[in-house]
């Protein structure tokens, strides 16, 4: 049986707020192996985006541990730290504010070549060179700067330069809600066809549930820092087993003006994450809440082998129902 790339074991992360404090992340754990994308969707707030900087490291947990390949990253530190980078990379939201405008795209290349200290000189010119035909860029883009880049340009560079040092975990944050349709259906084309072509493993951040469809392999449904629902993309978005997920896909606009919508997406706002509810923290706007549903905050439980729900209700209701 194949071993997971990266593990996180019940990640907490609060941030001080004054005399308060923010709960962002309340105790999500996860798996991924190699070949896997795992979506993360969600509303705004909901913690997806501070997971994705603890997984890589660019935030450290209030609790729990992120293992990478075993090896736990809260426990390394200074050279140790920066050695393991290699392994795992993430692809920011936005290409034009997270590539150095003084720095040719040849420049932005190589350094993290340099930085991980991978080959000769001449061996990085050459790695240049293949990383820009990996992402469908020809080798004289190496000479251009940012500002004479499109958009899908842009983020494609920025692919290559997370792909340099050959990492086995790529965490991309919203990667395409910055461009324009056609471009983003040219990047998540590259994405699938980089984690089809070797031992890659990819989370995708995203509130596209029409993207998140097209290139996820398992879906986590994120609601005020908890995971609500984790499963196989088809079965999460055919079958939702929790009510919040049935709100999203609710939520989703129809492209056919003639077909009439027969459900409901979700009303209100969620909780603050400062002063945090009694029980299920979705309690408010869910239409099929009891009284135990306020009495305690359900545990993420499976419901079929791949399947795991944290809704006390999810077995009584069916999925027609949600």
């Amino acid at each position: 049986m194949t071993a997971p790339i990266l593990e996180a074991d019940n990640i907490v992360r609060h941030f001080p707020a004054g005399a308060s404090t923010v709960h962002a992340v309340n105790g999500v754990s996860l798996s991924l192996k190699a070949g896997e994308v795992l979506a993360v969707v969600g509303e705004s707030g909901c913690g997806k985006s501070t997971l994705g900087r603890i997984l890589v490291a660019l935030d450290r947990p209030t609790k729990g541990a992120v293992r990478m390949n075993g090896a736990d990253l809260s426990a390394l530190t200074g050279a140790a730290l920066r050695k393991s980078r290699a392994g795992f990379q993430m692809i920011f939201q936005d290409p034009g504010t997270s590539l150095n405008p003084r720095w040719t795209v040849g420049q932005s290349l190589r350094e993290p070549l340099e930085n991980f200290t991978i080959g000769t000189r001449r061996d990085r010119a050459e790695r240049v060179r293949d990383l820009l035909k990996r992402v469908g860029l020809r080798p004289e883009f190496a000479e251009r700067y940012p500002h004479e880049l499109s958009g899908g340009q842009k983020q494609r560079v920025a692919i290559a330069r997370a792909l340099a040092g050959s990492p086995r975990l790529l965490v991309a944050d919203e990667p395409v809600s910055a461009l324009d349709v056609s471009v983003r259906a040219q990047v998540i084309n590259l994405l699938s066809d980089l984690i089809a072509s070797g031992d890659l493993a990819l989370v995708f951040i995203s509130h596209d549930i029409g993207v998140v469809a097209h290139i996820s392999t398992r879906i986590a449904v994120m609601y005020l820092g908890r995971i609500v629902e984790i499963g196989p993309t088809a079965d999460v978005l055919h079958a939702p087993r929790h009510p919040y997920t049935r709100g999203l896909l609710d939520a989703v606009p129809v492209p056919d003006p003639e077909q009439r919508r027969t459900r409901t997406p979700l009303t209100g706002d969620p909780p603050s994450p400062i002063d945090l509810p009694a029980g299920c923290a979705f309690v408010a706007r869910c239409p099929h809440a009891i009284d135990a549903c306020r009495a305690s905050v359900p545990e993420l439980r499976a419901v079929s082998p791949a399947r795991s729900v944290a809704c006390i209700r999810s077995e009584e209701i069916s999925t027609d129902e949600l």
